[in-house]
């Protein structure tokens, strides 16, 4: 099959991440973030809670700092670029598969793996005699959860992919096959349950520091995502609904904290709240691979940040147009229009290094980004954190302190609703798949509808979650015909040329990357994978 570009004809797998990078040094007396470090260091409790706090971060920088928006919301016709930047490429589908950002992904996805995987083999016989059975199974129940959810990622970017289960048993040997992707997700969910049966239960509260890590809910939630995309609605219900019985998460605005919004979603000092399921988790402490580098390519001006370089993407004229209803609270949080006013970004009057300060920002067409008319605002948090936006350091070099949401409760909401209808085609008037979908809605302010479709369902993904890498994924899952006419329907240029883009691809798999390449003849044969 023809991917969205055509894959290289050499053909390899890049483990230099597994082996280098990530794994490559002997195991260090003094843990650092990233690289885990086993042995009698981890001597108690709190010490093994924070040993894992890599896997959070550092581990996807290279990923988060471009690559993750390129590859999702800019193919998928979210955002846009010109074509004289990187993410221009991506906007007309002519990068090919020497393009960092397709390499940057596959080595963060197979980079966090192999953390996990020293986490797995190493933890169980290296723990001091201190430290507690509960503490050491959730750490392990941590290394599955994140180990899944990078080859969830993996195998929604790539298809076939190679499960590396043992890092050791590929240390002398990088020239390994492919596993189908039916086995890739059998993998996933046997981490999953692993995961489900060994973190720690929470009821995540106001202590949002407490809500960093990821908990049984947090697997179980991402578990019942795992189920619907591939079409096993009974079992994704089943597990949606035992993440909203059991009240763990909620939806900041909705019934049970109404005094919170949308808004508050995209406020530092709202790292880790009620509704996150698993963000990663970024310091921006003074230290590059630290933080989240969201605000400068999003925030559309550089008077909203430390660099001088702002706006690398924008919102795209399809999302601009055709996705918010009118009334929706959403949209003005995730893109910005000429006279939209956000009482909590701090701006620099002038680009001078000394220029005062100010709080309050308004939207100004001569500021728009890449000529879209408009400017993003999802994970723009503005020049400096003042108190109103949290409590953290000073941007360095454009990277803030914002987490980066992997998972929000408001999509396991829709996923609880779809798992219900059960298809993608008729509709239900369920009151548990109404009361969901509904729930999503009703803190948007947008109208509750009586019965809902696969396409309600799927336009209302997009309208919550646009900007947060979910639409291209969304995307797969449709027949590709139907997938192929939304992408080609849509303007793909700035609000002064209207642009369209023709596929010829039979899936929107993207290649293999190049940089990884030639060492392994073996990448693309397919061989089913043994079970332990």
């Amino acid at each position: 099959m023809k991917n969205i570009i055509k894959r290289s004809v050499a053909i390899a797998m890049t483990f230099v991440m597994l082996i280098s990078t990530s794994c490559s040094q002997e195991f260090l007396d003094v843990p650092a973030e990233g690289t885990p470090t086993i042995g009698n260091y981890y001597d108690s409790d709190v010490k093994l809670d924070n040993a894992t706090n890599g896997l959070y971060g550092l581990v996807w920088f290279n990923m988060n700092k471009s690559a993750f928006y390129g590859i999702t919301d800019v193919i998928s016709g979210n955002m846009y670029a010109d074509i004289y930047n990187d993410f221009g490429k991506f906007t007309d589908l002519s990068f090919t598969n020497t393009q960092s950002f397709i390499s940057d992904a596959w080595r963060s996805c197979f980079g966090a793996i192999a953390n996990s995987n020293a986490y797995i083999s190493n933890l169980p016989q290296s723990v001091g005699p201190n430290v507690s059975k509960e503490a050491l199974n959730n750490a392990m129940g941590e290394s599955h959860f994140i180990r899944a959810f990078s080859y969830f990622f993996l195998v929604r970017l790539f298809g076939n992919v190679p499960i590396i289960e043992n890092n050791a048993d590929y240390s002398q040997n990088f020239v390994v096959p492919s596993n189908p992707t039916e086995d890739v997700y059998k993998f996933i969910e046997n981490d999953l349950k692993f995961a489900i049966a060994n973190l720690r239960t929470k009821n995540r509260g106001s202590d949002y520091a407490a809500n960093a890590h990821v908990s049984s809910g947090s697997a179980k939630a991402l578990l019942a995502k795992v189920y619907l995309y591939q079409k096993k609605y009974d079992l994704a219900r089943q597990m949606a609904q035992e993440v909203i019985n059991s009240g763990e998460f909620k939806l900041l605005g909705g019934d049970d904290l109404p005094t919170k919004s949308f808004a508050d979603l995209w406020l530092q000092k709202n790292n880790n709240n009620e509704e996150s399921i698993f963000s990663w988790q970024w310091n921006g402490a003074g230290t590059y691979f630290d933080g989240n580098f969201s605000n400068t390519l999003f925030a559309p001006e550089n008077r909203l940040v430390e660099t001088t370089y702002s706006g690398q993407i924008a919102p795209s004229q399809d999302l601009i147009k055709n996705v918010y209803e009118n009334g929706d609270k959403r949209r003005i949080e995730t893109f910005m229009l000429p006279g939209d006013f956000y009482p909590n970004l701090t701006y620099a009057q002038t680009l001078a290094v000394d220029s005062p300060k100010l709080l309050g920002y308004t939207f100004d067409i001569q500021y728009e980004a890449q000529k879209s008319g408009a400017g993003l605002k999802k994970y723009v948090i503005g020049k400096e954190n003042l108190p109103i936006t949290g409590p953290f350091n000073p941007p360095f070099n454009g990277e803030s302190s914002m987490n980066s949401y992997m998972m929000r409760y408001a999509e396991l909401l829709l996923i609880h609703a779809e798992a219900i209808l059960g298809s993608q085609s008729g509709s239900t008037s369920d009151p548990n798949a109404l009361k969901s979908f509904n729930a999503v809605r009703k803190r948007a302010g947008v109208a509750q509808k009586v019965s809902i479709s696969f396409d309600d369902i799927f336009k209302e993904r997009r309208a919550e979650l646009a900007c947060e890498g979910d639409y291209y994924f969304d995307l797969g899952r449709l027949p590709f015909a139907k997938a192929k006419a939304i992408l080609e329907a849509q303007n793909r240029g700035n609000r002064e040329t209207e642009k369209h883009i023709s596929i010829s691809a039979t899936n929107l798999l993207l290649p293999y990357p190049s940089d990884d390449l030639i060492k392994n003849p073996k990448l693309t044969e397919v061989v089913p994978y043994t079970f332990k």
